[in-house]
């Protein structure tokens, strides 16, 4: 199977996440087929789409490496992806509510303003960073791009919201993590994350490494290890 079929469903992923929820037409769907009928759809789209690049991720026979990772980066990566995990499952954990008027910031986003979107890229970049054959970069790229959509237009979306909980929210929160607590405007939420969801996150994290050699045939772990 060609590249540019590989490359044709990173693209339909990316447009089947961001045209569905783009400012405007998310509305104009949701007032024409209802909350669940758009989340139906916006379901059922997502889930043809990334089965679709999973089918040509697996089928593809023309990789070409487009650059060379360097041996030290294993170890990094394998240091930071629990980051990733424990932003993704802090986002699962804390119900967020409606962007427009959201809630006082609390648990995962005293840390971080999109802990969801941002644990999404920074699991997609630190593959592209670590593999670096067409395919995968191909795959990964698109996941990251579906992040920095999220994150951009879920950012414009609270500037341009008139409701003050958005204003305070936005002045309350930050999108790089901790920067919110180290410039005074938030607390370590401790008592408001607990122990349960990063226990989870970690324990998947785990389960990831211990899968992923006999899932995708790559075992990070021995990677990491083997260097120098």
């Amino acid at each position: 199977m060609s590249a540019s079929l590989h490359l044709l469903a990173a693209v339909l992923l990316v447009l089947g996440h961001a045209v569905p929820s783009a400012p405007g037409l998310r509305e104009s769907l949701i007032a024409r087929l209802g909350r669940s009928g758009f989340m139906v759809l916006h379901s059922l789209v997502s889930l043809a789409t990334l089965g679709f690049i999973a089918w040509t991720y697996w089928q593809v026979d023309s990789i070409v490496m487009l650059f060379w990772p360097p041996p030290e980066l294993r170890l990094l990566v394998l240091l930071l992806m629990p980051l990733a995990f424990l932003l993704i499952a802090g986002r699962l954990a804390t119900p967020f509510g409606d962007l427009r008027q959201p809630p006082p910031p609390r648990g995962i986003y005293r840390l971080c303003r999109f802990p969801g979107s941002l644990g999404l890229l920074l699991w997609a970049t630190l593959h592209i960073l670590s593999t670096g054959d067409s395919a995968r970069v191909t795959l990964f790229g698109a996941m990251a791009a579906i992040a920095l959509w999220a994150m951009i237009k879920n950012e414009r979306v609270l500037r341009r919201a008139a409701a003050p909980e958005a204003v305070r929210f936005l002045s309350g929160t930050s999108l790089l993590p901790g920067l919110a607590i180290l410039s005074g405007r938030q607390h370590w939420p401790r008592s408001e994350i607990g122990w349960r969801w990063p226990l989870l996150a970690m324990a998947a994290y785990l389960l990831v490494l211990f899968l992923h050699p006999f899932v995708f045939g790559v075992d990070p772990l021995q990677g990491a290890l083997s260097w120098p």
